[in-house]
């Protein structure tokens, strides 16, 4: 297929450095301009060669001297255009490598199955960081400028609520694979906002109930003090009270703690039957400093959730530490889509390091907004927007975009059911119910997958 001509012409807010390319006549040209994933590497972007017309990209934090001028915001020319703000880097960033390979896989598919609107879509690569760095800002300025029609990510709650009004105030689409903040569902996002990802008034109750289940009546709770943190942490509180449970100590940390002890020692002192905690790569002090005053996993029951469970073993010097730590995390069954997690792990240099979590989402975010530009025929952000919800609900039932796509040229309505299960998205954009698994560590830097168990819930 002859792709049509995709100019980047970089100008944001902060000035931006040209790095232009030449053509390549092969169909079958990378459509990614990507960012750096080497480990310890500067994140940077990179040229895609598309057929032989001229792709400009820009690496953050550099100058421009080219004299193109594009309004920031989507550039409605037929070509659907995907940027994403993924963590690359930050407190999430063990998230980055499987949600970053979902969009790489999504983009493959997507072209490989004749593109979009007639074109292969693009994919630009940007980094998300996390809350208290400067990182998303630049980013997203960048993405506008270079014609973003959707913005995928961020992971974080708290990111999304630094940029969400800047990007849907372009009248850009904003798709989110893990946000799972309750403040989303009525949040004044003028109609542009998506998540796969559940609220987590679902994960809340699962964890709630996991928690009562297993026998506990009383829990400490600790959790990061902002968006996410919050919203998670009284979702817990307000369904294991419900159950006739007792949340005590409630206690909400800054997010740019570095010494729990404090913290810890009400832990102690309350003795609680389990201990839930709500945070992200910082939870790796607090778990080490819980083991040294002997409430660790070892000794007491201890939850963790999406924030940490996937990847927290890797932090500590010692896993071992954690062994019997258990937690939840929205996900299907990652046996029954085998063969998606082992393009996953080969779509992301070096591998997912076995973390597979919002890999499936951060794909089906980009395989709902393909299908929904296809039914409005135009790559326009608002149009687009108009129709993601009915991709996920009612009409004739597929499983990837060419099936898809087949149904939609054929005139057909249809119904998405992704990688990621059924989504049935409610009018806020988000899915009705999800499935969710519950992980157990025994040891190593990951849990064991060979214990997983899975739930799930709705609304």
């Amino acid at each position: 297929m002859k792709r049509s001509l995709k100019l980047f012409a970089v100008l944001a807010a902060f000035a931006l450095v040209l790095a232009a390319c030449g053509g390549d006549d092969d169909p079958g040209a990378d459509t990614t301009v990507g960012i750096d994933t080497t480990e310890g590497a500067a994140v940077t972007t990179t040229e895609a060669p598309v057929d032989d017309t001229t792709t400009t990209v820009a690496a953050a934090g550099t100058s421009t001297t080219t004299g193109a001028s594009v309004a920031p915001g989507a550039s409605i020319d037929g070509v659907l255009t995907f940027g994403t703000i993924l963590p690359v880097t930050g407190s999430l960033a063990f998230l980055g490598p499987p949600e970053v390979a979902g969009a790489r896989l999504a983009i493959e598919d997507i072209n490989a199955a004749g593109g979009v609107l007639g074109a292969d879509a693009v994919l630009i690569e940007g980094d998300s960081g996390d809350d208290t760095q400067d990182i998303v800002n630049p980013e997203v300025d960048r993405l506008l400028a270079g014609g973003a029609d959707a913005i995928i990510g961020a992971a974080s709650s708290a990111v999304t609520k630094l940029v969400i009004d800047k990007i849907t105030g372009a009248n850009v689409i904003m798709f989110s694979p893990a946000n799972t903040s309750p403040d989303f569902t009525t949040y004044d996002d003028n109609g542009l906002y998506f998540r796969t990802a559940p609220s987590d008034l679902l994960q809340g109750k699962v964890l709630a109930d996991q928690i009562a289940a297993s026998g506990a009546e009383t829990i400490g709770v600790l959790y990061r003090q902002e968006s996410y943190g919050q919203g998670l942490a009284d979702a817990v509180l307000e369904n294991f009270e419900a159950l006739g449970g007792t949340v005590d100590p409630f206690i909400a940390y800054a997010t740019d703690t570095e010494n729990f002890d404090p913290e810890v020692d009400q832990l102690v002192q309350a003795d609680p039957d389990a201990i839930v905690i709500i945070g992200f790569v910082e939870s790796a002090v607090i778990l080490t400093t819980m083991f040294e005053r002997g409430i660790g996993p070892d000794a007491k029951a201890v939850w963790g959730v999406d924030g940490n469970i996937g990847g927290i073993g890797a932090e500590l010097a010692d896993p071992t530490i954690i062994s019997g730590m258990r937690g939840t995390a929205p996900s299907v069954d990652l046996a029954s889509i085998a063969d998606f997690t082992d393009r996953l792990d080969g779509a992301y240099q070096g591998g997912v390091a076995g973390v597979f979590d919002y890999g499936a989402e951060t794909y089906d975010a980009m395989i709902i907004t393909a299908l929904a530009a296809a039914i409005a025929g135009t790559d326009d952000p608002v149009a687009v927007a108009a129709e993601i919800n009915g991709v996920t609900r009612e009409g004739t039932a597929c499983t990837s975009y060419e099936e898809c796509i087949a149904l939609i040229d054929a005139g057909d309505d249809i119904d998405y059911n992704g990688v990621g299960g059924p989504y049935e998205f409610v009018d806020a954009g988000e899915p009705a119910a999800a499935s969710f698994r519950i992980s157990t560590y025994d040891g190593g830097e990951v849990p064991n997958p060979e214990l997983d168990e899975y739930v799930f819930a709705g609304a």
